[in-house]
């Protein structure tokens, strides 16, 4: 039976996304199957994009970027019989590295027309959607400085996060949930549904993608050299959990309250700037069916 693949690329990483697109042509040269490329024009444009896929009744829609394409198409197809692939082409890979789906070309597409899928969770914030992570503190600061810097790829990453650990004042948090009520002063609070950031780091090996619930890390207040030791242990795949000023929760639904008038946050690899102090979190228990 043949089905019909819809590739949404994102081309900021223009060589990245020609090359792709080339691949896909020749892909699908010796197949039956049907297929669309599309390129977007902005990040916003990728979701009216995929909201076009869903109305031409496609089998499968592809993300073809990085963490915020990913999220930008993947929202769309909460709850939809659409299957959903990826092909991870951004500076940030998390969800594709979280399934191991491969960075060549050819092998993601073989994982894609192989069809296998995972039911996966998906995290709520208001009226807003996320797949691996969102993050408060230091990591959203982090996000901010590297996207104000504008230079990719590891030198980027080092100057953003010293930039943000010697710069940044911890924030004063309330966590509420339905059994729960935590008042926390931290440089770090992330929100875990997947278990790598899109620059390649595990936080956590713990989360579960389909197990209806959040790991929730807390880095309480520290110093920066503290912090950097912490930073080396996890980039060397070491647990830090169990690391003084570090703390591990387990929430579904809680909302979060900031004693400023507003919230910088990260929402997968994207920084968001929001004009209130506080926010709702929720599960979506297998709310997409991601081919890996």
């Amino acid at each position: 039976m043949t089905k019909h693949y819809f590739f949404i690329i994102n081309p900021v990483y223009r060589i990245k996304a020609n090359s792709l697109e080339k691949e896909i042509i020749s892909f699908f040269k010796s197949r039956e199957d049907k297929y669309q490329i599309v390129f977007s024009k902005n990040l916003n444009n990728l979701s009216q994009l995929a909201k076009e896929a869903v109305q031409l009744k496609v089998d499968v829609v592809i993300a073809c970027g990085g963490d915020g394409t990913v999220n930008k198409v993947g929202q769309i197809l909460i709850g939809k019989k659409i299957k959903f692939g990826i092909v991870p082409i951004g500076s940030g890979n998390g969800l594709a590295n979280h399934f191991q789906i491969p960075k060549n070309y050819y092998r993601a597409l073989k994982v894609i027309v192989k069809g296998v899928t995972k039911k996966m969770d998906v995290g709520r914030v208001d009226n807003r959607y996320f797949f691996s992570n969102i993050g408060f503190g230091i990591e959203a600061e982090f996000i901010r400085n590297y996207n104000f810097l504008n230079i990719h790829g590891l030198m980027g990453y080092f100057l953003s996060f010293f930039k943000s650990i010697f710069s940044f004042k911890s924030c004063v948090l309330e966590i509420v949930s339905e059994n729960k009520k935590i008042m926390i002063i931290a440089d770090v609070l992330m929100i875990l549904n997947a278990n790598e950031q899109g620059y390649g780091i595990s936080l956590s090996r713990s989360p579960k993608i389909d197990d209806g619930s959040f790991e929730v890390l807390i880095i309480d207040k520290t110093n920066p050299i503290y912090f950097i030791y912490l930073t080396l242990l996890v980039l060397l795949g070491f647990s830090i959990k169990k690391k003084k000023k570090v703390r591990c929760l387990f929430m579904k639904d809680f909302k979060i309250t900031s004693k400023k008038h507003y919230i910088n946050m990260q929402i997968d690899g994207e920084f968001d700037f929001i004009m209130k102090n506080n926010i709702h979190i929720r599960v979506i228990p297998k709310g997409i069916d991601v081919l890996c």
